[in-house]
Formats: structure tokens, sequence, C-alpha cells
């Protein structure tokens, strides 16, 4: 029996649409041979037949190939994998002392999905995300792996797979049911695991393969829904009855008590608490960015609160009877669930105030921070002010946030500039 060979081929039968044709590692055995891809393909202009790798330096005896910038990380890479395989071969050896080429392939495969298997990866991390306190990015990672594993139906995703055709495909396949912000969304966490990998102190990834090398994701302009300054005022006069209609007047205080204080999320909102409160200041940390924030409270936000606090209250009580003081939400991920359950309610209970307020609009939480936001532009307040009340890293997160409001802002000046 033949000793099995182990080399790099430029496997040409095979020609991609780009004129590429793939790099394999091939296994031969008893005359038998069986092909493992290393991810990588490669036109015969950049190929070095000779010395069976890709092409690192102009030679002049070869005066009709040509050299590739990023050929040397390449050809790294791919004896790194050959390495692998020829280990792979001689447990072979070792282990089960029949070497077949086809049984080489597989181990191979095996101990390559076991190390480089991306599914696997990316649960491990949004795990590890999880232990950090990252609820949401957790919950974000875990809804992007369910779809991915929904994709794949049950094949597995190895690193070398996740290509620029994947992307485009598993891209065609989210758009079937969702808005193109969405789907960026998803491939963004896609992007975001890759750069882990990389960045591994043994690298399960090269960004030489980055397929978000030639991928750009674009956000489509999206339109955010506000009140107008009068649709407040609406709001604040609408009659409501207690107790009948006591909810309907809680969701209206948590909406304009976020209004007046810069559009407070509603997750940061339901977990405030009597300590946030300082000489007439709300202080509190934003949860998606962990921004400190300081806000002088206004008269009604003062008068909201003034309908909550109780004389015995401690410093630790919840400054709104959303959660409840009765209960331990030391468990993170418990505390996660309560939060989104009851902010959920919330928004059900925002849409029976649209009616009983009759705003002809779709009122959600998160509308009270796009209102502030409108009325402070249309109040003319500068850019750098707005995005300070926002809590934004930048102010091309601020300029990004307020284009939404560009179709209003060119009314305006139509208005002015030609009148009515």
């Amino acid at each position: 029996m033949s000793t099995p060979k182990i080399a790099i081929v430029h496997f040409t039968y095979k020609k991609y649409s780009d004129g590429t044709s793939p790099v394999m590692i091939r296994i031969t055995a008893n005359r038998k041979s069986r092909y493992m891809t290393t991810g990588y393909s490669v036109k015969t202009e950049n190929w070095d037949e000779e010395n069976n790798r890709f092409l690192e330096t102009k030679n002049k005896l070869l005066p009709d190939k040509k050299p590739l910038s990023n050929a040397k990380a390449i050809n790294a890479d791919i004896e790194h994998q050959l390495s692998d395989v020829i280990r792979v071969k001689q447990q072979v050896s070792l282990t089960e002392g029949v070497q077949t080429s086809k049984r080489i392939k597989e181990k191979a495969n095996s101990k390559y999905t076991e190390s480089a298997n991306f599914i696997e990866y990316a649960k491990e991390l949004a795990k590890k995300i999880m232990t950090q306190d990252r609820i949401r990015s957790s919950n974000n990672y875990s809804s992007v792996i369910r779809h991915i594993e929904e994709f794949q139906d049950g094949t597995p995703l190895l690193f070398s797979d996740i290509t620029t055709g994947f992307i485009n495909a598993y891209q065609a396949f989210l758009l079937k049911s969702r808005k193109n912000n969405t789907v960026n969304t998803h491939l963004s966490i896609i992007r975001s695991i890759l750069h882990q990998a990389i960045n591994e102190d043994e690298p399960l990834f090269s960004q030489d393969k980055n397929p978000f090398n030639k991928i750009k994701l674009k956000k489509s302009p999206t339109q955010k829904e506000s009140l107008s300054f009068v649709e407040i005022e609406k709001l604040r006069k609408a009659k409501l009855k207690a107790p009948a209609q006591q909810r309907l007047i809680n969701v209206r205080n948590y909406y304009l008590f976020s209004y007046n204080n810069a559009g407070i999320r509603i997750s940061d909102l339901i977990q405030l608490k009597i300590k946030n409160i300082v000489d007439d200041r709300l202080h509190y940390e934003m949860g998606k960015t962990g921004h400190f924030k300081s806000i002088k409270l206004n008269a009604e936000s003062k008068a909201i609160i003034k309908q909550y606090k109780k004389r015995d209250a401690k410093p630790d009580d919840y400054l709104f009877p959303v959660l409840s003081n009765e209960i331990d939400y030391s468990d993170i991920l418990f505390l996660r669930k309560q939060v989104e359950s009851k902010a959920s309610m919330i928004n059900g209970d925002l849409k029976k105030l649209a009616k009983a307020a009759k705003l002809n609009k779709r009122l959600h939480f998160h509308s009270s921070r796009h209102s502030f936001t409108n009325i402070a532009r249309q109040k003319k307040a500068d850019l750098y002010s707005i995005s300070k009340a926002l809590g934004h890293a930048s102010l091309k997160a601020t300029e990004a946030y307020l284009a939404s409001f560009d179709e209003e802002a060119l009314d305006e000046t139509m208005e002015m500039v030609l009148g009515k």
C-alpha cells in the first residue's frame, strides 16, 4: 500500500464566473484522490505552477504572470491548512493503520469543523456577551444565529463558507420577508462576528477573505414618526378618567416624561429609581450606549413624579409603578425579560391612548424621542445641543438621525421662501 500524498493544486477543471479556479488540497492514496477546499480561488495569471502557490513577486521568467498584493498572507494560510491535513494523515496512520484518501479527508474535515464552525463560534460569542450584561446585543446575536441555521437547513457553516456569494444569497433570503435596514442589521452582526474571529489569538478567519471588504452596507432612509407640538398639546389635554382609564393616564405620563427629558428610552424609564432624581435633576446611564445623562427637570416632569412618589419611598424604589419593588430583579436575564414585557404592554396602551386623544398616528414610545428631536430642530436648536441631549456618540450620528426629518424641513424652507 502506497503512502498517501497530500499537495496543493490549482483546480483549473472548475472555473467561476469571475475567471478564477479554486485552490484545493488534494489527498491521494491507492490511486484515489479526494479534494478539500481552501476557501481560495485564483486566476491562472496569478498562480505559480512550479511552486503551487499564489505568485508573490514579479518573475522575469514568467512575463505573463502577475503577482497579487496579498499573496504572501494567502500562501501562509494555505500552508497552515496543508500542515493540518498532514498532521491528520499521521494521526490516522497511528490510530487506524489503514490510510485512505476518504478517511483522511473525513478526519480533516471533522477537525476543521470543530475548530472553525461559524455557527458554534457565534453561539459561544453570544454567551460571552451575555456574561458582560450586554443582553440586548446577546439576544440580537442569537436571533441572527437562528436565522442562519434556518437558511443552512442543517448544513454546517464553516468560516471558509463565508464568501461574497454566501452573503449575497443570505441577504436575498432575508429580503423575502424583511426590510432592507433589518437585513443590514443582520449582516452587520455577521461582520462583527468575523471581526472577532479575525482578531482571536489564533485567528479563525483571514481579513483577506473577508467578504465585507467588497460588500458595503447602506441603510435605506426611513421616515421617523413623531408628534408635532400641536399634537403633543392634544395628547396633554385629552380627557381621561380614573380609575377606568388609569392605565392610559399612566402611559401618557410616561410618554410626556420621556418627551420632556430628551426622549429617554422606554427600557431606561422603566428602570428609573427615586435615587436617579437629585436636586431636581434626572441622572441616569443610558442602557443602549452607556452614556451618562443629567437633565434639569421641568415643571411638568416634577408634577408627573409627584403623582407616584410615596411619602415612605426608599432611594432604591422605582420611580414609576411599572416594575414591582417587591420582586428581586438581580438576575439580569430575568430583569431584561420583564422590561421587554412591560415595554410591550406600554406600547399596546399607547395605541389605545392615540385613539382616546384622537391622534391619527401610530403612537409608540420611541416616537417621544423623535418628537423631542423634531420639535428641537423646528425651534432652531443647534446640532451640537440636539446631539448632546440625545446622548449620541458623534455629530455624524445626529445628522443621520435628523435626516429622516429632512422632507418636513424642506417644506418649511419652501414656505418661508415662496409662501403657502
